[in-house]
Formats: structure tokens, C-alpha cells, sequence
């Protein structure tokens, strides 16, 4: 049994009915002891997302990322056509395998980069030892001196796959329930989106930033900071009038039942087809599968621990969170697109239109991010009273009190 460093108890308050929800202990976002206790309770058991399917459309293509708690896994699609997630660490002396032969003096001592390309094998520099794409050893130099050793014995620990909407999920329980029964609420949202056949931006890598991954998390779902921190950017919400019969059609949180593996929020645009840029309307096409309702709306959704994801009626951007410590994270960020919208002659100039626009939120939240991490540790850090617009910080509080109390064994 592995216990909280924090009492449970403490968490209570903050999963219950919003009306009566408080914020999570600060402790929760600095303590270092409960950072530990998360990584044994979420990360090591969560179905977390490592990319896109369209990363690797061919046999052989692969690239590496890190997981949380520093561990290096390569995802390659082998022969068949199969996706695999597996480490990096050699399994001789525990080399990273895809790390460089060689680096400039100002790179000795730091971590090695992450990899992509196209390959049949994976060759460790340091022995040679050399592993297929299914991570099997399948050359060893100079070993035939050993009675007890044999390569097909030896091969590459592989993580539990699971595919869903085009993404890639990781996880290193080989127990764990199966991520698409928990998902069919986003499924139904999703269905006229197409969203597993897009394609994906390179993705861009942010890291260390300096704040604890459950605010990236929140920031990105929470409807209440919008007309406030977002004020001056765009008419993203549309106030909280309650005579505005608009607004009744506006910002929808949907339930969270227990067990679920995805907290899904939509909000009815106040222009068809908008887009998030100064000119109110989407840069592309919009996807012409959608209703007419659909047309109206955009959909923010997050898939526990890792995976956040916003879609608009011509694309989506997605996020995927890496906790690092207690107060930092590293952050990727792609965008996928219908194939016709990245067949257009104009992709390249319009696509820099659309990230540099989202960029002006990032420079707003990001910051707001940050200090809230300063302010969380402080004396008088509070837990606040949830507002109508937080109703997704207490569905997530309830998805993370399941998951340490399930590590407590409670």
C-alpha cells in the first residue's frame, strides 16, 4: 500500500458537487513527497497519449519522446504495420539506443535529443547491441562466450498500445482496463469530426515549464478565465448574462460518471465557422461533415492524464502534458487538419496565420500559469470556492481522487 503524503481527507472537499467545491490543497501542486504519490498513482497505471498515428505512416518510421518520470520509449511501427511503444534503454548496459555517437563539447552532459527517421533496426552506439522494430535482439557482438546467453531472450520491455481518434496511447500496467470503453461520450461528439483521418503538424516541444502539470490541465478546460484573462483577444465565451438567451446555448460541461475516461466541454461561438484569430472566422475550409449546429460550436476535451484537445470546425490542436517535477512540465503542441485543408497551395502561409494567433493565448495563459505556481506557494495560498465556469476543476478533482485512493487501496 502506498500512501498520500497528504491526507485524502484533505482532497474531499474538492470533489464534491461544484455548488460546494473547493480548489485542491496548494501542497498538492508543490509538495515533493505527493509528487511522488502521483507518479505511483496516475502514471504508472494511466493510459497516456505519445502522439499521432500520422507521425509514422510508414514501416520503419519511428520517433522517441519521454514519459513521465524520466522514462526514454521509442514508438515505431514495425514491418506489419503495427504501432509498438517500447524503451530506449539498451539492454546491456542501459544506453539510450537512438542517443548519438558523438555530441559538441557545450552538449557533453545533457540529456540526449529526441529522435525520428525511418529504420529496419535500432543499433546502440555505445556495444552495437541491435534490436528489430518489435524491440527483439537480434545482433550482440562478441557474446558467443556465454553459455547462458541467448539474444531471443533478450528484447526491448514494451508497453500496453492502444489506439484511438488517430492518437497513440502508452501505458506501463499490463493490468490496466482498456481506454476505449471509457471514451464512447467523446466518440459520439467526434463522429462527424473525422478527427483519426487528419494530419499532424511536426509537433513543438516547450521545455521545463515552470508550474505543476495539473494547471496546464485546468487552465486549458476551465470556461471562466475566457472573457476575463482572454478579454481583449476574441468574444470566446459569451458572458454569463442570464437573460441572454444565447448564453443558454453557450458553454455546456457534460457530467462526469465515475470510471469515465474523458472530461468533454463545448461552447456555441457567437459566428459560424470561428476560428480563434482577430478575424472571427476559421482560415480553412470548414469540414464538410459537420451539422449545422456543429458549425456553431467548438469542443475542448481532455483524456487523463496527458492528452488535451481542442477542435474547431476546419481543425483541432492538441496538447500533451509531461509532468517532469513537482512545479515543472514539459508541454508538446501539434495541430491536425482534413488532408484537403493541407493540400491547398496557401497550407504553409495560412497555417502560420492560425499558430501565431493561438500563440496570443498561450502568451496569456502560460504567464497566468506560472504565477499561479508562485502563488500556490505561498503561506496564504488559499482553496478557493469553484465559480459556475470551473465546473471542470471539480470533475477532474473527482478522476484524481479516484485514482490515490485507488493507490492507497481505499
Amino acid at each position: 500500500m502506498n500512501r498520500s503524503p497528504l491526507p485524502l481527507e484533505a482532497f474531499e472537499a474538492s470533489a464534491v458537487e461544484l455548488d460546494k467545491a473547493v480548489t485542491l490543497p496548494p501542497k498538492a501542486y508543490t509538495d515533493p513527497a505527493f509528487y511522488e504519490f502521483e507518479q505511483r498513482a496516475i502514471w504508472d497505471h494511466s493510459w497516456m497519449c505519445v502522439g499521432r498515428a500520422d507521425q509514422i505512416p510508414n514501416p520503419g518510421d519511428y520517433f522517441t519522446t519521454t514519459l513521465a518520470g524520466g522514462e526514454k520509449v521509442i514508438v515505431a511501427r514495425n514491418a506489419g504495420g503495427e504501432i509498438n511503444v517500447m524503451s530506449e534503454v539498451c539492454q546491456h548496459r542501459g544506453m539510450c539506443i537512438t542517443a548519438p555517437p558523438g555530441r559538441p563539447r557545450d552538449e557533453w552532459f545533457e540529456p540526449p535529443p529526441e529522435a525520428s527517421g525511418n529504420t529496419r533496426t535500432f543499433r546502440c552506439p555505445y556495444h552495437w547491441w541491435i534490436y528489430d522494430l518489435d524491440g527483439q535482439l537480434v545482433g550482440a557482438p562478441d557474446m558467443n562466450h556465454r553459455d547462458d546467453f541467448e539474444r531471443s531472450d533478450i528484447r526491448l520491455p514494451r508497453l500496453e498500445v492502444e489506439m484511438w481518434q488517430g492518437f497513440i496511447f502508452a501505458n506501463f500496467d499490463a493490468d490496466a482496463p482498456a481506454l476505449a470503453p471509457t471514451l464512447g461520450k467523446a466518440d459520439k461528439i467526434l463522429a462527424n469530426y473525422h478527427l483519426d483521418e487528419m494530419v499532424s503538424t511536426p509537433p513543438e516541444i516547450l521545455e521545463g515549464m515552470p508550474f505543476n502539470w495539473k494547471l496546464m490541465v485546468e487552465n486549458f478546460m476551465e470556461g471562466y478565465h475566457n472573457d476575463r484573462l482572454h478579454h481583449d483577444l476574441y468574444d470566446l465565451s459569451l458572458g454569463d448574462d442570464p437573460d441572454n438567451e444565447s448564453m443558454t446555448k453557450g458553454h455546456l460541461g457534460f457530467d462526469y460518471e465515475p470510471g469515465e475516461g474523458v472530461l468533454i466541454g463545448t461552447a456555441r461561438t457567437a459566428h459560424k465557422d470561428r476560428g480563434l484569430n482577430a478575424t472571427q472566422r476559421g482560415f480553412f475550409p470548414p469540414i464538410d461533415t459537420l451539422t449545422d449546429d456543429e458549425h456553431w460550436q467548438m469542443v475542448f476535451m481532455f483524456v487523463p492524464p496527458t492528452l488535451l484537445v481542442g477542435l474547431s470546425t476546419d481543425s483541432a490542436f492538441w496538447f500533451l502534458v509531461t509532468p517532469t517535477g513537482p512545479e515543472t512540465l514539459n508541454m508538446s503542441m501539434s495541430y491536425v487538419h482534413p488532408r484537403s485543408s493541407r493540400d491547398l497551395k496557401m497550407f504553409d502561409h495560412l497555417f502560420s496565420l492560425q499558430e501565431a494567433a493561438v500563440q496570443l493565448f498561450n502568451d496569456q495563459d502560460l504567464p497566468a500559469n506560472t504565477a499561479t505556481q508562485i502563488g500556490l506557494r505561498s503561506r496564504f495560498a488559499p482553496r478557493g470556492k469553484l465559480a459556475k465556469g470551473d465546473i471542470f476543476l471539480a470533475q477532474f478533482n473527482h478522476w484524481l481522487l479516484e485514482r490515490y485512493r485507488a493507490e492507497e487501496g481505499a
